[in-house]
């Protein structure tokens, strides 16, 4: 009981024990400093912390992960760290197997500079911002727009604002660091405040061009809104054509947010007026040209001559002085002008037009004559639509001393070719000759040249070049020989012979040979057509068909209830072309009949040629049964039969049904079966039948089935 007891306590104050090491917080240890401070190159120390609780020290080169180090590291500085990229180490401690965190920053700084600079800049105040580089105190001194202002200390702060200012005016900061490092030197930054969001432009009234050597205007010292400033250059130059650029500059101290301004002015050269639409010379009488008002220089001048107007009337030069209105950049010589009115001697020359052809192309009237003289006609162009004269004028252009010349065209009207027809003529005959003079004077030629004797074509004239005439088309015909349109026929031997017609039925007229037709021997005929007719000679064949040939005629039957009954028919003398029909059917070449339906038939034999008189034989039987019968009493198909026996008195017919009972016995030349037994009716069905009968004297037996419809 003790010993269990004892062992109960040692567990419990073991873990109290392990509780309080596993989780108790390890405190972070004390950098010293946190901040370090050097100089490019400077020897520097080994990091200090201090452990506090008897720690152990560990070093990193990261705020998480990596691998530590016991031992301080000291910091490289032959390469500058500064501003926002210096040199960052940690450091932590460890008391038993916990290690405090986060992990402890020391941030060194190699080569660090002041880093002066205007952070805040508004209308009325600059703020100075700067980094304390590990200094606690500073000197400063300042300049607004060149004053000198009372310099001062500041300590700790990392900023200085100048407050009071106007807008435009400059700041000039100087600062120092007290008791700094050799390599924290003293630096200046210079700010301007802003201007407002309205900015002043000066305005000027624009100077208007001025004329070379004029007395220049004063450049004005104030704008028009009231900003003074000055000009460069200062004064206006006129001793030289062109634009030069003067730029007003406001006073920086009374306008120091004024924007400057600019202004161009133009000195213009004085030239000399020059009028190139003056002629030198103008034909005596002609219209007076007009002296212009306005020069033809890039920048026309305007003014008045003296004389005003130009006198064509009088031979000879005469000069005329031009005066430039004032408020123009012209040269103080005057500008002249001499005219010299010559007299009018010079005749255009141009020689007659010939008459022309009405439609034809007309010439050119050329605007320029044999002498020389241009010119424009009145008409323009020659009018070739129009039978008649017509008068064209030329007058010359002014200034050539040239007289107008009149000339006279007469359009004529074409002569009407007048070729005779050539009358149709027939295919072969000799081709007619196309002269190629008309009978009214008019030569040309012929397309085609010559007629085609073997057939229709037109032929069309033209005249020659030098022929106003028309054209003439000449259709000319040439008829093809028709065929006179007899036929072959033939004649039954002995009959009377026709006479042969000398007028055939395409009306040709003509004789034959032989003239008169042989009603016994078949031959050939020859029609020549008389002359003049354009017709082909014909040849027809008459033949001679015997007579009589059809004597008598035999038929055979095919055998009575055959599936096809044939009738055959034997013509007697054969070897004749003869056409059979049977009853009132067509007739046929064929002899044989086939299909044919049961009862007493018709045949008639008739020679194809009808030199024969046809023959016609009756009562041809055919032996069938009907296939159906329909006993209702409507009168069509009510009783059953082979009728086509009733001749044979000894014949019978014996009736059974289906299932081979005896219904009845009827002859062919009673009534028939009406479809009842014992005077009942038989139900539709097939029935069967055994027949009796003679054919070609021998005794038959034939044995079938029919059909009772109801």
């Amino acid at each position: 009981m003790k010993k269990n007891l004892l062992l109960f306590v040692f567990v419990c104050l073991a873990n109290i024990l392990f509780s309080s090491s596993a989780f108790a917080q390890t405190p972070a240890p004390t950098p010293n400093p946190a901040f370090l401070y050097y100089c490019l190159n400077e020897t520097a120390v080994p990091l200090v912390a201090t452990p506090s609780g008897g720690g152990t020290l560990r070093w990193y080169t990261a705020a998480t992960g990596g691998t530590f180090s016991t031992t301080a590291p000291t910091p490289p500085t032959n390469v500058a760290a500064t501003g926002g990229s210096p040199l960052v180490y940690y450091v932590t401690q460890i008391i038993g197997a916990v290690e405090s965190t986060p992990r402890t920053p020391i941030t060194v700084y190699v080569n660090q500079k002041l880093s002066l600079y205007c952070q805040t800049v508004t209308p009325n105040s600059i703020k100075f911002d700067f980094a304390n580089t590990g200094q606690t105190s500073f000197t400063y001194s300042y300049t607004i727009d060149g004053v000198t202002q009372a310099p001062g200390t500041i300590t700790s702060p990392t900023n200085f604002t100048v407050s009071g200012l106007n807008e435009g005016q400059t700041v000039v900061f100087t600062l120092s660091a007290v008791g700094a490092k050799a390599c924290v030197t003293p630096e200046t930054a210079s700010c301007k405040t802003t201007c407002s969001a309205t900015v002043a432009t000066p305005t000027f009234t624009q100077i208007a061009p001025i004329c070379q050597g004029d007395s220049p205007p004063t450049l004005p010292a104030t704008s028009n809104n009231s900003i003074s400033g000055t000009w460069s250059p200062a004064v206006i130059n006129t001793n030289t054509p062109g634009t030069v650029t003067y730029t007003f500059t406001p006073n920086s101290i009374a306008f120091p947010c004024a924007n400057p301004q600019t202004m161009n002015v133009t000195v213009l050269p004085r030239v000399t007026p020059t009028f190139s639409s003056i002629p030198a010379t103008v034909c005596q009488g002609a219209s007076a040209p007009v002296l212009p008002l306005n020069s033809n220089n890039t920048t026309p001048v305007s003014g008045t001559w003296s004389p005003a107007t130009v006198d064509t009337s009088v031979l000879g030069p005469a000069t005329y002085t031009f005066t430039p209105n004032p408020g123009q950049c012209v040269v103080a010589t005057p500008t002249t002008a001499t005219i010299t009115i010559i007299p009018n001697v010079v005749t255009p020359g141009f020689t007659p037009i010939a008459p022309i052809c009405i439609g034809s192309t007309p010439p050119v009237l050329n605007t320029t004559s044999p002498s020389g003289v241009t010119g424009i006609w009145s008409p323009s162009m020659i009018n070739t639509n129009s039978i008649g004269t017509t008068t064209y004028t030329f007058t010359p252009n002014p200034n050539q001393c040239a007289n107008p010349q009149s000339l006279s065209v007469t359009i004529i009207a074409k002569t009407v070719t007048n070729f005779a027809q050539i009358a149709p003529f027939c295919a072969g005959d000799p081709a007619p000759i196309l002269t190629t003079t008309s009978p009214n004077g008019v030569s040309g030629t012929w397309f085609p040249a010559t007629v085609d004797n073997f057939a229709s074509a037109s032929y069309v004239f033209t005249p020659n070049t030098n022929e106003c005439a028309t054209v003439q088309t000449m259709n000319i015909t040439v008829n093809q020989p028709i065929n006179p349109g007899f036929s072959d026929f033939s004649i039954c031997s002995g009959t009377a012979a026709p006479t042969l017609a000398t007028t055939s039925p395409s009306g040709v007229t003509g004789t034959w040979d032989p003239a008169v037709v042989d009603e016994f021997n078949s031959d050939s005929y020859i029609f020549t057509p008389d002359a003049g007719q354009c017709a082909t000679q014909q040849t027809i064949d008459v033949t001679v068909l015997p007579s009589n040939v059809l004597v008598d005629f035999t038929w055979t039957v095919s055998e009575a209830f055959a599936e096809n009954q044939k009738i055959t028919v034997t013509a007697i003398n054969p070897g004749g072309d003869y056409l059979y029909q049977l009853d009132d059917g067509p007739f046929q070449v064929s002899n044989v009949f086939e299909y044919v339906a049961s009862g007493t038939h018709s045949i008639t034999v008739q020679d194809q040629t009808q030199c024969s008189a046809p023959i016609t034989k009756t009562d041809i039987m055919v032996v069938n049964y009907p296939k159906y019968f329909t006993p209702n009493n409507d009168g069509y198909n009510d009783l059953w039969n082979i009728t086509e026996l009733s001749s044979q008195p000894y014949a019978y017919v014996r009736i059974f049904d289906r299932y081979g009972k005896f219904l009845k016995q009827i002859s062919p030349s009673g009534a028939g079966w009406n479809g009842t037994y014992n005077g009942y009716f038989m139900p539709a069905d097939d029935y069967w039948f055994v027949i009796h009968y003679v054919e070609n004297n021998i005794v038959k037996e034939f044995k079938s089935h029919f059909s009772l419809k109801r």
